[in-house]
């Protein structure tokens, strides 16, 4: 069969390029090309697309990240009262119809999954489906990811008006799902370790690529009250000679790839991490942690050896200055725990620019002289930041405990659940004015 997959657009306030791959979507055409199907894969936040570089050359920054390109849109009715234009992030509308049109004229598209991951960029998977089905009126499409996992009954209720079947789920089960509603034998993955077996290729981008984003792990041991991690995976590792496999694969087909991307939630908790450094050495590029590890972890060893392999982005999640939201919030992180990380990673020649931590903003309750006290830690620690605004996810203590108290409903729509929106909409937290006066303040401390 001819499968169409594709990535959506963001529609939001807010969005930057931070290494964003479509790894969910990128698992299922890889399983879907092993079971011997034809995938047209079409990712609409591609900044590297060959038809959007003849349009505008992008900009990249530090290691291959960069901006979107944008255009501002009409807001949902829902967002009137928030004082902050609407865009749409990715590939431009004229593009992506020139695209849609060639495939349609070219393939006879048996089937098309649309994949959408945080739960208030639901409105873009909205929006690109609407324009799917004016090239393929009745053609299948299929939604999965992480939205419709946590919001089953929004998903359905949102997009069943254009035809579309949701499934909800992780790891292959959503696809095995699609197979059979297709009357296709799921036979073949009767026993398979998907997250074992399939390598990544990225051979569905025809454009140039500076790096590319793989996961080591998937899930973690901690149950922090703010994230949904441990609600969906059970915490597993690859093993390290089916990583080294396929870095190795992905280097032989683009010798140009600078950039190794770790997307994992808990990079450092694998029994074998030594080994896996050790190994990690051997190959020639540059590695990055995005998604903030754990600092009880980095032992001297660990900070050795993530020098010597090379890793120049390292990310720890730190959240709180204050001892009790630490505790209360999952208590995998002291401001101790923080300072012998950081004392760890600089003795082996980190800088700066190379340590970051994540703060959280705006958390239920939570005091603006904490992050100040937080902001103030990092810098004495002569470390960056990168302050984290709150989201409540359905399923987590927080977002049950703001339903319990009343300040949202169960049934919220996840598009005012955006962090962005959240202090215009909801005074559960901190006001717009208060983060607008940290972030100031962060601003001012680190020019300095």
């Amino acid at each position: 069969m001819n499968f169409l997959v594709v990535n959506p657009w963001i529609y939001d306030s807010a969005a930057y390029d931070f290494w964003l791959k479509p790894l969910g979507l990128l698992y299922n055409a890889e399983i879907l090309k092993l079971l011997g199907h034809n995938v047209i894969f079409l990712d609409l936040l591609n900044r590297y697309d060959i038809d959007l570089v003849k349009f505008k050359i992008p900009k990249s920054k530090k290691y291959g990240t960069g901006k979107f390109y944008n255009e501002i849109v009409d807001k949902p009715p829902i967002l009137k009262k928030v004082p902050r234009a609407f865009k749409r992030y990715g590939i431009p509308l004229k593009i992506v119809r020139n695209k849609l049109e060639a495939i349609k004229s070219d393939h006879k598209i048996d089937a098309i999954l649309v994949g959408v991951t945080l739960t208030y960029w639901y409105y873009g998977g909205l929006k690109t489906i609407e324009l799917l089905r004016e090239y393929f009126p009745s053609v299948p499409i299929f939604l999965g990811g992480i939205y419709s996992s946590i919001y089953p009954k929004h998903a359905q209720e949102t997009f069943s008006k254009y035809g579309v079947d949701v499934f909800s789920g992780t790891g292959i089960k959503p696809l095995e799902q699609v197979l059979q509603k297709l009357g296709l034998s799921t036979d073949a993955l009767d026993n398979f370790n998907w997250f074992e077996e399939i390598d990544l290729s990225y051979d569905f981008y025809d454009s140039d690529l500076s790096y590319v984003v793989l996961i080591s792990s998937i899930g973690c041991t901690f149950n922090c009250s703010y994230c949904i991690t441990p609600n969906m995976w059970k915490f597993q590792s690859r093993t390290i000679p089916a990583i080294l496999n396929n870095i190795s694969y992905i280097l032989k087909k683009r010798p140009n790839i600078q950039d190794i991307v770790f997307f994992d939630d808990a990079f450092l908790l694998r029994k074998d991490i030594y080994d896996l450094l050790k190994e990690l050495s051997k190959f020639k590029v540059r590695y990055h942690l995005p998604n903030g590890i754990h600092a009880r972890r980095v032992t001297p060893e660990i900070a050795s050896l993530l020098k010597k392999a090379n890793f120049k982005t390292i990310k720890l999640g730190y959240e709180s200055h204050d001892f009790n939201v630490q505790k209360e919030t999952g208590f995998k992180v002291t401001n101790a725990d923080l300072a012998r990380a950081v004392a760890n990673l600089k003795k082996q020649g980190f800088t700066k620019d190379e340590i970051s931590a994540y703060i959280l903003l705006n958390l239920p309750e939570q005091s603006k002289t904490d992050v100040i006290e937080a902001i103030d830690f990092c810098y004495e620690l002569e470390i960056s930041i990168n302050l984290n605004e709150f989201t409540p996810i359905p399923g987590t203590q927080e977002y049950l405990k703001l339903v319990a108290e009343g300040y949202i409903e169960k049934d919220t729509d996840p598009l005012i659940l955006n962090n962005t929106y959240l202090p215009y909409l909801f005074d559960f937290g901190l006001s717009i004015e208060e983060i607008k006066e940290i972030k100031q303040y962060a601003q001012l401390k680190y020019q300095h």
